[in-house]
C-alpha cells in the first residue's frame, strides 16, 4: 500500500509542476497579446496623427474621458492553486 501512495505523491507533484509551467506559459501569451496590442495601438496613432496640435488634442481627450477600468487579474490561477 505504502507503494501505491508513493506513486500517487509522485505523479501529484509532477502534475503540479506540469501546471505551473502551463501558467507561466498562459503568462507569457498574454504578455505577448498586450505587447501586440500596445504597438497595433502605436501604429495606429502615427498613422493617425499628423502634428504635434493633432497628437496633444488627442491626448486631452483621453485624458479627459477619465482612467479606464484595469483589466482584471487572471482568476483561473487562484482556482487552480486553490484546488492542490
Amino acid at each position: 500500500m505504502n507503494s501505491k501512495i508513493g506513486r500517487l505523491k509522485d505523479e501529484l507533484s509532477r502534475a503540479k509542476e506540469r501546471l505551473t509551467e502551463c501558467q507561466a506559459r498562459v503568462r507569457e501569451i498574454e504578455r505577448q497579446i498586450i505587447e501586440q496590442e500596445n504597438l497595433e495601438i502605436l501604429r495606429a496613432v502615427r498613422n493617425a496623427v499628423t502634428s504635434p496640435e493633432e497628437l496633444r488634442g488627442l491626448l486631452e481627450r483621453i485624458q479627459a474621458a477619465g482612467p479606464q477600468e484595469a483589466p482584471p487579474e487572471a482568476p483561473y490561477e487562484e482556482k487552480e492553486e486553490q484546488q492542490w
